[in-house]
């Protein structure tokens, strides 16, 4: 039983067994590999940051070579990364050595030029510059970009500024002394700089410094650095941009005081050369053609800027406030110191500063007293008619000085011939002696027109009218050629205002005895270049006025002044009928090209022809030209000189005809010295000058009324 039941037992357990391999089996398997493959994976998470399979490797290729398809490289054991290495090192040496035999070539050009052809005329070819859009790197496109110049001139206003706003902070009353004084002097210094100057003058930064500084005249230091400021600001032509309170300031610092050791809060005296060395220094670099730079004061300054403002484009305010300010009572005080000093001839420097001095100052006046009453009157009683004393005085003093200094007869036939003049090399002397002259009468002029009361004072004055005379009839001879007319206008236009309205000065100059033979007849066409033979050519020229004269004009004969103004009128008038001649026929004749003689004869094909040479065509164009603009020059010449003669036979005739006036004496005296005793000529002439003056509007209406005024009564008589 035993054997039996463990026989069923086997059976049973073998089926058991059977059916539990088949069952069992997949388990095993499948968890055999599960932990295989965790095992694997555990060891590659393991061992992964030490055992690397394989490291990148450059695989070097040439540029020419097709690059194989990429393969995945499977992962390398151990044994196998060390001949992966050592092949890699192989290629490396391969890839350099393969760098020495091939080189690249440049890569192509990213930016291609090209050309258009124009396909019309007057078209120029356009060249184009193009990149490709993957060939242009990263970029920031900044619109409205400044030119260059304006970026400079905005960096050159912006360091102006910012210079200005700096030295301003120190011109406030509330710094020390010498903290204005050293801004001042900074501040002038970069106002020598004419752009730093525009940059002020635009701003309106002038008038807004000068009001820091109104305080000026209570401190002398302060007040010798302000006027070195207004000095080098007035170094420009058109500085009339100063205000009321500038003009002021500046007379203010007219009036003051040298003296410096009344002051307590003056700087010391070794400070005080200082600043006027550095206002020297200064002064050296811009225009200083009249500054003392031995004398730095504060009056010499201010009264050097007043004279160099441009009063004529100030306006009616500037004559105004200059009269009211005191301003024209300095510079009338200024005219009577130079001429003062006129009378002291050895020293040849200070004569000539004295004569620009006074030359200056009057230029001033003459300029603030045109069409200007107030300013008229207010010279005329200033002192008991001190300008007018003291410019008659210079003008006597200068027409005394230009016989002795002239330089017309400078380097004429006469020094040759041993009969120099003294004083002859003196040409500066007489330069200024002419330029002071000029501006005397220019004031004179202006206090006499249309001014009784003028016209009176002023003939009242020593020798005046016969000094004005001599400006007309012998001074022009010892002036240079182109200043002769100008002296002579200003001499008639003088003589015409003081014998208008005053019937005083009227019979001082028709009793006034003259020689005929000192009339200037050097500049009329008629007589030779040399200034120094009009006499002996006046005395061989045949005179102008032969049925009433005869042979008298041979010998020098004492006449009035009547007489000599008429033959200064009949010579320029007919010096002025031969100039117009003469520009005619320059008009009218028109230049006869010259025949071409330039060639040869040559002989072709059995003729004779004759071949002008080519080489000569631009030479005869060129000589056809010069001649042209020759004959162009002359007739303006000749129309140039035909008109001076004509203005100044029409001024003499203006004033023959106011001395005429109310006397008929003197119309008789006149008549015998016309030709024919017509007085149709002068009428003529003043016609013409009249019409002249209304085409060109260059007088006023009280002109046109004198001369129609004369004109009618010439006329009736």
């Amino acid at each position: 039983m035993t054997r039996h039941s463990q026989a069923k037992r086997k059976p049973g357990g073998c089926s058991l067994q059977l059916l539990s391999a088949p069952m069992d089996s997949p388990h095993t398997s499948d968890s055999q590999d599960s932990q295989a493959s965790s095992n694997t994976r555990t060891q590659k998470d393991l061992s992964g940051p030490k055992k690397s399979p394989a490291k990148a490797v450059y695989n070097a290729r040439h540029w020419n070579q097709p690059e194989p398809e990429e393969m995945p490289v499977p992962p390398l054991s151990r044994s196998q990364t060390a001949p992966a290495i050592l092949s890699s090192s192989s290629k490396d040496s391969n890839s350099h050595k393969d760098d020495g035999l091939f080189k690249a070539p440049p890569p192509p050009p990213k930016v291609i030029k090209s050309e258009t052809i124009p396909t019309r005329l007057n078209q120029d070819i356009v060249t184009q510059l193009k990149c490709r859009k993957e060939d242009k790197e990263l970029y920031t496109v900044v619109q409205h970009v400044k030119h260059f110049n304006d970026v400079v001139e905005f960096g050159e206003n912006q360091e102006f500024t910012d210079d200005f706003e700096y030295l301003e902070t120190g011109l406030k009353s509330s710094q020390p002394l010498n903290t204005r004084c050293l801004s001042i002097i900074s501040l002038a210094t970069r106002c020598a700089m004419p752009s730093f100057r525009m940059h002020l003058r635009a701003r309106g930064k002038v008038a807004q410094v000068f009001k820091m500084l109104s305080d000026a005249p209570q401190h002398p230091n302060l007040a010798l650095c302000t006027a070195a400021l207004m000095y080098i600001l007035s170094r420009d032509r058109l500085n009339m941009d100063l205000d009321r309170a500038c003009l002021e300031l500046m007379i203010k610092l007219l009036e003051l005081d040298q003296d410096y050791s009344a002051h307590q809060d003056q700087l010391t005296a070794k400070e005080v050369a200082k600043v006027k060395e550095k206002i020297r220094k200064l002064c050296e670099t811009v225009h200083n053609k009249h500054l003392d730079l031995e004398n730095i004061t504060t009056g010499h300054l201010a009264m050097e800027t007043l004279l160099s403002l441009t009063s004529k484009r100030a306006g009616d305010w500037f004559k105004e406030e200059l009269r009211l300010l005191g301003g024209l009572d300095h510079i009338v005080d200024k005219v009577k110191e130079c001429v003062q000093n006129l009378s002291q001839e050895d020293d040849k420097e200070n004569l000539v500063a004295s004569l620009w001095g006074a030359e200056r100052c009057l230029r001033v006046l003459e300029s603030v007293t045109v069409q200007n009453p107030e300013n008229q009157g207010y010279l005329i009683a200033y002192k008991d008619s001190q300008l007018i004393v003291s410019s008659a005085r210079a003008l006597r003093c200068c027409e005394d000085m230009i016989q002795r200094y002239s330089r017309a007869l400078n380097n004429s036939s006469l020094s040759s011939a041993g009969a120099t003049l003294p004083h002859c090399s003196f040409s500066n002397v007489g330069k200024a002696v002419e330029d002071c002259m000029r501006a005397v009468i220019g004031v004179l002029l202006n206090l006499t027109h249309d001014n009784e009361w003028g016209s009176t004072k002023t003939g009242e004055q020593e020798q005046l009218i016969v000094t004005a005379l001599n400006c007309v009839l012998r001074v022009p001879r010892y002036i240079p050629q182109e200043q002769r007319f100008d002296v002579r206008v200003l001499g008639l236009g003088l003589l015409i205002n003081l014998v208008e309205y005053s019937s005083r000065n009227r019979h001082c100059l028709v009793d006034m005895e003259y020689n005929v033979d000192d009339t200037c007849l050097e500049d009329s066409l008629m007589q030779p270049a040399d200034p120094t033979q009009s006499d002996t050519a006046a005395e061989v020229a045949p005179p102008s006025t032969a049925e009433t004269q005869g042979d008298e004009a041979d010998k020098p004969k004492p006449c009035g002044a009547l007489a000599a103004l008429v033959k200064l009128f009949l010579e320029r008038e007919r010096a002025a009928i031969l100039a117009e001649a003469k520009t005619d026929d320059l008009i009218s004749e028109a230049p006869k090209p010259a025949l071409d003689q330039s060639g040869e004869w040559q002989e072709t094909s059995g003729e004779i022809q004759w071949v002008a040479a080519e080489t000569n065509d631009n030479q005869t164009e060129k000589k056809e030209e010069e001649d042209e603009e020759l004959d162009l020059n002359k007739a303006l010449q000749h129309a140039g000189k035909h008109m001076e003669d004509s203005i100044v036979a029409s001024y003499t005739a203006l004033l023959l005809g106011c001395l005429c006036q109310g006397s008929q004496i003197n119309v008789t005296t006149v008549r015998k010295n016309l030709p024919k005793g017509d007085f149709s000529i002068m009428t003529e002439m003043l016609k013409k000058f009249l019409s002249f003056m209304n085409l060109t509007c260059a007088m006023g209406s009280t002109g046109q009324k004198s001369i129609s005024r004369v004109i009618d009564y010439l006329e009736h008589c």
